[in-house]
Order: C-alpha cells, then structure tokens, then sequence
C-alpha cells in the first residue's frame, strides 16, 4: 500500500512539473495574455477537467509559479550566502549579488514572472504563498546586507524626512518580516533597487554596448553599494 501511495506520488509530482513547465513555456512564447487553463491542459495531453485536479484555476496556477520562482531564487542567493560565510562582510554582498544576476540570467523567464510585466487580472492571495516566498528571500538578502550590524548601528543610518515614505517604509517592513528600523529599510531597499535595476536592464537586453563588461560592471556597483551602507554605519553617534 505504502508502495502504491509512494507510486501515484511521484506520478502526481512529474504531471505537476509538466504542468509548469507547460505555463512557463507558454509565458515566454506567448506573453502573459497568452496563458490558459485550457492551453496548458493541451501541451500537457490531458483535459482541462483533468488538470482541475492540479490547478482549480489560472491564478492557482500563477501562484504556484511565482512560489516556485522565488523560492528558487531565494535558495541560489542562500547558498551564496554559505558558500562564501568565511568572505569579509563586503565580499559576500558581492558574491550574493552576483549569484542574483547569474540565477536571474539563466532563468530569464522564471526571473521575468516574478519581476516583469504583471500578468493580466492576476492578484496574488493577500498574505498567501508568494508574499512568503517573497518574504523569505528578502531575509535572506537582509543578513547579508546587514551581517554584523547591532541594532544600534541599525538604527543610526538616518531615516528618510518625509512622512509619507516612513509610513510606506514600515508598511513594507511589516509586509516582508525584515525588522528593520525606517533609515535602515531605506538604505535596503534603495540598494536592492539599484542591483536589481542593472540585473533587468541586462535581462531586458538594455546594455548591449557592455558586452563581456557587464559583470564587472555589476561588481563596481556592488561595492559602491557596500561602501554606502558602510559610511552609515561609521557615521559618528548624534549628541
């Protein structure tokens, strides 16, 4: 019995494979206006009341990918992370950093989903899979970030002066569990921008003239990175 459960298991898992990577191949040939239930179920060779046992609908189904995506995402950025625990503090925002591109290069289309042109009428589950997904890689490139930091040196990097974006801030903490004081989460997030916003200009194929530069490109803007979160952390005590 326990043979035959472990069987149909595995059956379950390699139709849920193909069923995604049915969706993924779809998204890249056909853009997101071009994902059906109905599509899927017949790349797969199977019906659509077939694949209601798997996806009960669209959004399901996106959600399951998006998942899929930043966990993947967040394990390649993690393992960096590990790989390189023995690195100075600067040298693993680096190699995180370039672990980020190299997985968001090779998973061009994963990377797209997640980050690119949002999918028509699709509304992630408010507080479900994807914002967990989200979270945990947000952590992730939180403790590299900050590795090393006190809560005092934390809470020195100034905060922002305009009402608005300290609400918007802390909403955003909040969201992502990062923990951080408002001036700190600025600086996070304005870093996070500035990598993540060559990674898609490259993606994007934005920056043809680079050629084999891109990479180093990518370094130079890492330890510019570093450097500033470094001279917050330097800033002398007020009073």
């Amino acid at each position: 019995m326990s043979a035959e459960r472990s069987l149909r298991e595995r059956r379950r898992d390699e139709t849920l494979a193909e069923i995604k990577r049915a969706a993924m191949g779809q998204l890249a040939t056909d853009g997101p206006d071009g994902l059906s239930l109905r599509a899927v179920a017949r790349d797969v060779g199977v019906s659509v009341q077939a694949l209601y046992h798997y996806f009960d609908s669209r959004d399901a189904l996106v959600t399951a990918l998006v998942t899929e995506a930043h966990d993947a995402l967040a394990d390649a950025v993690a393992a960096a992370a590990s790989a390189d625990a023995d690195k100075s503090p600067a040298d693993r925002v680096v190699a995180v950093g370039l672990a980020y591109r190299a997985w968001a290069l090779e998973h061009r289309g994963q990377f797209l989903l997640i980050y690119g042109v949002p999918l028509p009428d699709y509304r992630a589950p408010q507080g479900g899979p994807t914002t967990r997904a989200a979270a945990r890689l947000g952590l992730v490139m939180r403790d590299v970030v900050y590795a090393g930091w006190t809560t005092s040196e934390l809470r020195r990097v100034p905060p922002p002066v305009e009402p608005e974006l300290i609400g918007a801030l802390e909403h955003a903490d909040a969201h992502l569990a990062l923990g951080l004081a408002p001036g700190a989460a600025a600086a996070f997030f304005a870093a996070w921008g500035q990598l993540h916003g060559l990674v898609m200009l490259e993606i994007l194929d934005h920056l043809p003239w680079l050629g084999q530069g891109a990479p180093a490109l990518y370094e130079v803007a890492l330890r510019s990175v570093v450097g500033a979160l470094e001279a917050h952390r330097a800033a002398p005590r007020a009073g």
